[in-house]
């Protein structure tokens, strides 16, 4: 069994995630640590005005969970309001992005796994 706790966990403040615009924090919560296809599982909060800049993943397929706060999530030539206890799939070769256009921190988890 694998367990662990956030809190024990190391995070970064990083920017401009895919070419997007302003300060995020990410903490990697998973990696390849189990037998099957997933990648990674993060936590990521992006802060207000702050966005994840459109891009493609080849591959793979990523789940989106978002936790608090609300903004604009763009899959292919799609964009929707997205907020908490929404998931959204982005399926390999598709693009998406995700803008932070609230006054508060958006707070989510996103899981990739390979095909």
């Amino acid at each position: 069994m694998i367990i662990k706790s956030p809190g024990n966990l190391a995070g970064e403040r990083a920017k401009n995630s895919h070419g997007g615009q302003g300060e995020y924090f990410v903490r990697t919560l998973l990696t390849c640590e189990f037998s099957s296809s997933l990648k990674y599982m993060r936590e990521i909060i992006l802060e207000p005005g702050s966005s994840i800049g459109v891009h493609r993943h080849e591959n793979d397929e990523e789940i989106y969970y978002i936790i608090a706060g609300k903004g604009i999530m763009t899959v292919d030539d799609e964009t929707r309001e997205i907020g908490c206890g929404d998931i959204v799939l982005t399926k390999s070769g598709s693009s998406h992005g995700l803008f932070n256009n609230s006054s508060g921190k958006l707070k989510f988890f996103v899981a990739c796994a390979a095909l």
